[in-house]
């Protein structure tokens, strides 16, 4: 039955205010998604600080060889 109402929504032409309202939730969700990501991504600052840190204790490490 799902399969026949996915033919049928495949096969209709949307109009202008259908199209604009499935844009709109689209970004609402996009948005909601890319709020989301910020809150779980540590600081982009404490990211770069930690890989500077690292690539120089490789460097020191590498140094003394």
């Amino acid at each position: 039955m799902y399969f026949s109402y996915q033919l049928y929504q495949t096969g209709r032409v949307i109009s202008r205010r259908e199209q604009l309202e499935a844009d709109v939730r689209a970004g609402e969700r996009a948005k909601s998604v890319a709020r989301l990501w910020h809150l779980l991504l540590p600081p982009r600052r404490a990211l770069v600080e930690a890989s500077a840190d690292e690539s120089i204790g490789q460097s020191c490490v590498t140094a003394g060889r």
